[in-house]
This record gives C-alpha cells, sequence and structure tokens, in this order.
C-alpha cells in the first residue's frame, strides 16, 4: 500500500534546496538593481526675497517758540500825607522857689585800695647740696656693734642725708661703704637720730643734702 506521508516528506525535502536557491538568486539581483540605478537629487529653488529698503530719516521736529514772559504794571502807592500836628501851648516858667534847700557836696570818693604786695618766689623744691659744717646739727650717737668689735672690723661711712626744711632728717643713705655691712647699717641708725637747723637761703629756709662721715675706730 503507498504511504502518501512518506511521499509529502519526499517532495519536501528535494524542493527546500530549489526554493532556497531561488531566494537567494532573486535576493543578490535586487541589490544589484539598487546599486546600478542613480539616486534621485531633489533640489528646491527658493526664491530671493528683495532687498528691503532703508526708510528715509525723519525731519527734525518744529521746536517751540517760547512764549514771551507778561508785562506786570508795577504800582507805586503815593505817601500819604502827613497829619498836621498840634501846635504845643507855651508853658510859662514859675520863678525860684525861695524855699529851696541846696543839696549838699558829694563826700570825695575814697582812695583806691593799695595793690597787694607781689607773692614770693616759689622756692626750689631740689635740695641743695651743701656740707656738713654749713649747717648746724647735732653729733651723730654711733653705738658700735659688738659683733664687729669681736670680729676686728674698722673704717669710714660717708651717710648722703637729706634735711628737709624744718631741720629734719628724711632720708639716710650709704654714700661709701666702710666694708662691713652691720658698720653701715649702725651708721645710717645714727645719723637718723641727728637734729638740726632749718638751713636759711634768701631769708628762707630750704632742703640741704651734706654728707656725714662716721669713723668707725678700736681702740688699742
Amino acid at each position: 500500500m503507498f504511504d502518501q506521508r512518506f511521499f509529502k516528506i519526499t517532495v519536501a525535502v528535494l524542493l527546500f534546496p530549489a526554493g532556497l536557491l531561488y531566494l537567494i538568486q532573486s535576493g543578490l539581483e535586487r541589490k544589484m538593481t539598487e546599486a546600478v540605478i542613480a539616486p534621485e537629487i531633489i533640489a528646491r529653488i527658493i526664491p530671493m526675497e528683495p532687498p528691503q529698503q532703508q526708510k528715509a530719516p525723519e525731519p527734525p521736529k518744529p521746536q517751540k517758540t517760547p512764549e514771551p514772559p507778561k508785562q506786570v504794571k508795577v504800582v507805586t502807592p503815593r505817601p500819604a500825607p502827613p497829619k498836621p500836628q498840634p501846635t504845643p501851648e507855651p508853658v510859662a516858667s514859675l520863678p525860684p522857689s525861695p524855699t529851696a534847700i541846696e543839696a549838699p557836696p558829694a563826700p570825695p570818693a575814697p582812695p583806691a585800695p593799695a595793690e597787694p604786695p607781689a607773692p614770693p618766689p616759689p622756692a626750689n623744691t631740689a635740695p641743695r647740696a651743701v656740707g656738713i659744717d654749713e649747717i648746724e646739727c647735732s653729733r651723730p650717737q654711733a653705738v658700735y656693734p659688738r659683733q664687729s668689735q669681736r670680729m676686728g672690723e674698722s673704717g669710714t661711712t660717708i651717710v648722703n642725708l637729706t634735711i628737709d626744711d624744718k631741720g629734719k632728717v628724711v632720708k639716710a643713705v650709704v654714700k661709701k661703704s666702710s666694708g662691713s655691712s652691720r658698720l653701715d647699717d649702725a651708721a645710717v641708725e645714727a645719723v637718723k637720730g641727728m637734729r638740726c637747723k632749718p638751713f636759711m637761703q634768701n631769708g628762707r629756709a630750704i632742703a640741704v643734702t651734706p654728707d656725714q662721715p662716721i669713723v668707725w675706730q678700736l681702740a688699742n
């Protein structure tokens, strides 16, 4: 018995290569045709616009003529006539009364007060350097320190004093040391107890700065 299904499959297998070859040939011919035909060029002509005409400049506007100023009349008022003044009536002068009392004469002016005396010139605030013999002072009561005596310390201490205008020692500074601080301290304490008279210059008491030496010497 003839099998139709087998027959259909056999025909399909035989026709498939032929169809495939036909499709390949038809595709190649179409591509070659498109390559030979030149592309169509489409050109569009755009008309040129006519050049625009430039507008002529507008003429300048006429300027308005300023109106002339209005004239104003100036009216000067007339001065009013002066009013007539009444004539003063004459007044009869009376004779002086005989009982009039004369005023006493004014007392003489008191004499002007005398000018106050000029103030004295200000005193010099800076103390004046003087010698110890130029000012009267008491002798300093110096006490020899016992420790210095044991150690045999001696020498001369010069102390610079500042004495105010009242004769009081307000400052004492060692100007030259004896070589021993104990002796110098004892000398400063001694001069602080001195009493002096105020130093007078041109009738005025002033401050002075004399030098007071203190000699430290051990007895043999």
